[in-house]
């Protein structure tokens, strides 16, 4: 889950250009740091149907601008209800392959405000 952008202006301006795009779209800043050129986001919530994917958002500026998803999926412990361990009724998974149309809804607002700060994306094609 992964976009890149490229830019044309010089690399100390372009982080604060991303997070100034981060910071428009009301995601909180976790981690910023200009001398590694890289920013996370704090944790979101986003939920499709029953199931609940918490994500944030790392941003690393290179020669391109990499803009990643980390997700992790909560799952309701079928078990659970048995269970006089205090096991956890909700399990934690980590995930690769969000739903797509997921990584969209995330995305696609990304891409427009990234646009705006005139960064182009580039398409990788894998």
């Amino acid at each position: 889950m992964v976009n890149h952008y490229s830019y044309l202006i010089p690399k100390d301006e372009v982080l604060a250009l991303c997070k100034r795009a981060i910071l428009n779209l009301d995601y909180e800043i976790d981690i910023y740091a200009p001398e590694s050129n890289m920013l996370i986001t704090k944790t979101r919530q986003m939920r499709k149907v029953l199931r609940r994917y918490d994500y944030v958002i790392y941003i690393q500026v290179g020669d391109k601008v990499n803009v990643h998803i980390s997700a992790e999926r909560s799952i309701f412990n079928r078990g659970s209800e048995s269970s006089f361990g205090g096991e956890e009724i909700i399990i934690k998974q980590p995930e690769g392959l969000m739903p797509y149309s997921l990584q969209k809804k995330i995305f696609i607002p990304i891409e427009k405000v990234m646009r705006t700060e005139k960064f182009e994306q580039i398409k990788i094609s894998q």
